[in-house]
């Protein structure tokens, strides 16, 4: 049982790529937005080389690198760090990885596992 544990780290669940479901614009308006609304699809790729793309409409816009962050606090809570300054609060739900910023009057945004 050991070995399959250490595959199951969120720097391994978190490698491959995700598409974009919905944004909620914070938790006062509730404003949603996704690809049918914006009018494009957004994909989060991330490697295990510690490079994360970003595609919109399948182009690529942009390669960052990035590391996670483990809250202490909420061991099911993580930060997402871009290029090292850009902090993004998420969690993982099955197949599903959300950004939360809730506690900053932020958004919510939801991405799915690309098959």
């Amino acid at each position: 049982m050991g070995c399959q544990k250490e595959n199951k780290t969120i720097s391994n669940l978190i490698l491959g790529k995700w598409e974009w479901v919905k944004t909620i614009d914070n938790q006062y308006s509730k404003q949603i937005s996704n690809p049918q609304t914006l009018g494009f699809s957004k994909t989060l790729e991330f490697l295990n080389n510690g490079k994360m793309n970003e595609y919109k409409n399948d182009t690529l816009i942009q390669t960052s690198v990035y590391s996670i962050q483990i809250f202490t606090s909420n061991p099911n809570n993580y930060a997402l760090s871009q290029n090292g300054i850009i902090f993004s609060p998420f969690y993982m739900v099955n197949d599903s990885l959300i950004f939360s910023e809730v506690s900053v009057d932020g958004q919510v945004s939801s991405y799915i596992r690309k098959k």
